[in-house]
């Protein structure tokens, strides 16, 4: 009997191939999420930095132009923090997005691959079959030559 090939194979390496792809892009926009979450700590952290830098100058003794500059620097931080909370926000609905693409493309794999081992399971009972009926001949043909040889004998 001829070796197994799965009649939807080109499919299933297309499927794939684009769940592979679907993963990679899933991958780039999680990197992009990750790069303004510590974009966003950072300039927390910054904003702290400052605050504590403005106290300790507060309790000194600055200047007004010197708090006026320490406030400044802390209004563009929140600016810019919330600039960048709003492009988490977005790529955070663009990893959802993907999220569902890539489990879509994972059932679709799923599927065919599923389809795949029903159409080998298939393919394995034909060759078992095929085997059985060939012993099923050979056992007979057999015994026809020994009672044929026997008869002769007789």
């Amino acid at each position: 009997m001829k070796k197994f090939k799965f009649t939807l194979g080109r499919m299933l390496d297309y499927k794939d191939q684009l769940l592979t792809e679907e993963k990679n892009k899933l991958a780039v926009v999680r990197k992009r999420q990750s790069d303004l979450e510590q974009r966003i700590d950072s300039l927390e952290s910054e904003s702290c930095r400052i605050s504590e830098e403005m106290n300790r100058g507060q309790k000194k003794g600055i200047a007004v132009f010197q708090l006026v500059a320490f406030q400044a620097q802390r209004d563009n931080i929140r600016q810019q923090v919330g600039q960048l909370r709003q492009d988490l926000k977005l790529v955070l609905l663009e990893v959802q997005k993907q999220t569902s693409a890539v489990v879509l493309a994972t059932q679709e794999v799923s599927k065919l691959e599923k389809l795949q081992e029903k159409q080998l399971e298939a393919y394995r009972k034909g060759v078992a079959k095929a085997e059985e009926l060939f012993i099923e001949e050979f056992v007979s043909a057999k015994m026809i030559r020994e009672s044929e040889e026997y008869l002769e004998g007789a």
